[in-house]
């Protein structure tokens, strides 16, 4: 267990590093952003939940976010060098990783939200949220 606390300031880093890396991804002389825009607002929403208690995330939600990471940084890398076939499938990959973290992540967010009497600060930062991942939808894929 205490390693699993060891990694809370892990998430919060990490937490902050993808809210500042993805929307600097926008921009034109950046890496894109994935396709599908709607998950990575939907993760950014996830992560401002955990962000307000570090430690509840679980060692899924937190190996999720090392390999999206890694996938940012590989595409960072990818978009600098000129016509490289490998940008779109490096693509193809941080969409699924976008995907996968909130995914793993929701179960988390999910159980911060729902617990009793949370903290005013939780309860808005909840409410920020449309809807999360279901368990059962993802078994269903």
């Amino acid at each position: 267990m205490s390693g699993f606390r060891f990694q809370a300031p892990f998430v919060a880093a990490l937490a902050i590093a993808c809210t500042l890396i993805t929307p600097a991804m926008a921009d034109e002389d950046g890496p894109p952003t994935p396709r599908d825009n709607s998950v990575n607002i939907q993760l950014q929403k996830e992560l401002a939940v955990l962000h307000l208690k570090p430690d509840a995330a679980s060692p899924a939600c937190i190996d999720a976010l090392r390999e999206l990471h890694k996938t940012q940084d590989l595409l960072k890398k990818h978009a600098e060098e000129d016509q490289n076939p490998d940008l779109v499938v490096a693509q193809d990959i941080l969409e699924s990783d976008f995907e996968t973290a909130s995914e793993r992540c929701a179960p988390d967010v999910r159980a911060m939200c729902e617990a009793p009497n949370p903290a005013t600060d939780v309860v808005k930062t909840c409410e920020k949220i449309d809807s999360l991942p279901d368990q059962n939808e993802r078994s269903a894929q």
